[in-house]
């Protein structure tokens, strides 16, 4: 009987927890396909995902309270340059769905010089992209009217109260295109991409034993693939049971137009040539450049705080 205690325990799941930082959307369908499928007991994880953690997610999973973590590249490397003992482990958006959103197309600074453009907050990693476009269009902060809407977008853009927004080009353009409003969108050139949103862990235990998060990225990716080869399979399968309120008829939820738009940013020429689970460095290299220039301070060390290892190449 002690024994058989001892066998039930060892093969009982590892309990893990997954910060979002988000509410519950269609962006994490990955992860209610992996949890529908069993990909997570598979791996011998039993997982739960956190939607309530904010602003200080940093110093949970760096005091090892949460085990893994949602993280916008740029605030990783803030707080791995303050000394939190942080890891980046893998990349889920191999680069930021970041843009400047308009009625009429930006082609050069004199299409966005002296108008008026909404955003979020003068913060975070919205801010830093913003000066980014900027700098690829040979402007300055000072060139636009810049007014801080909240998270009003959509409404900002219908209702003409700004002539443009920073925004993410998953999401506004096919919220505005629902309401018949016709959208423009300005990037980062590849060349001068950042790194999408990751995945972060405490660097103590990352070094002590990575298995559990390893473990938890193959899972993840393996339902990343599935959404990637059957979109419409996977958000039928998915919608009703995690997505409350969502129409779950791909033919007609806006929601399933969003997962559509957001697949570029999961799998691109270099996942099909590298696999998934990073980004081409270069994006690193970019962001933490652009992160001295603004903020005076070095990130010459972001190859330690960026591990990039793990790779997930099960694709057919």
């Amino acid at each position: 009987m002690f024994t058989c205690l001892i066998v039930s325990i060892l093969l009982a799941d590892k309990p893990l927890t997954f910060a979002a930082g988000y509410i519950p959307n269609v962006q994490f369908l990955p992860f209610y396909v992996a949890l529908e499928r069993g990909y997570y007991r598979e791996e011998g994880i039993e997982l739960s995902i956190d939607y309530t953690v904010g602003s200080d997610i940093f110093k949970l999973v760096a005091q090892g309270k949460i085990d893994v973590a949602s993280a916008d590249p740029d605030g990783l490397l803030s707080a791995c340059q303050q000394g939190l003992p942080l890891v980046h482990v893998a990349t889920f958006y191999q680069n930021y769905p970041l843009a400047i959103i308009s009625k009429k197309p930006v082609h050069s600074a004199s299409d966005l010089k002296g108008k008026r453009i909404g955003i979020s907050g003068a913060y975070g990693s919205s801010y830093l992209g913003l000066k980014a476009m900027c700098d690829q269009l040979g402007l300055k902060l000072q060139d636009l009217d810049l007014v801080t809407i909240g998270y009003t977008q959509v409404a900002a853009m219908r209702n003409g109260t700004v002539e443009a927004v920073v925004g993410y080009a998953n999401n506004e353009p096919v919220r505005l295109a629902e309401e018949g409003v016709e959208t423009h969108l300005y990037k980062l050139s590849y060349q001068n991409s950042f790194p999408g949103v990751g995945f972060m862990v405490n660097r103590d235990k990352w070094e002590k034993d990575s298995e559990p998060i390893r473990a938890f990225l193959r899972a993840t990716f393996r339902g990343l693939v599935d959404v990637v080869l059957s979109p419409k399979e996977c958000f039928a399968l998915v919608a009703p049971k995690y997505l409350a309120g969502v129409n779950p008829d791909p033919e007609a939820s806006p929601e399933y137009k969003v997962l559509m738009a957001t697949l570029p940013y999961w799998s691109n020429l270099y996942t099909q040539k590298n696999g998934f689970g990073q980004c081409d460095p270069s994006s690193w290299s970019n962001l933490s450049h652009f992160m001295e220039v603004q903020q005076g301070v070095s990130f010459k060390d972001w190859q330690d705080w960026v591990k990039m290892d793990f790779r997930w190449k099960n694709m057919p």
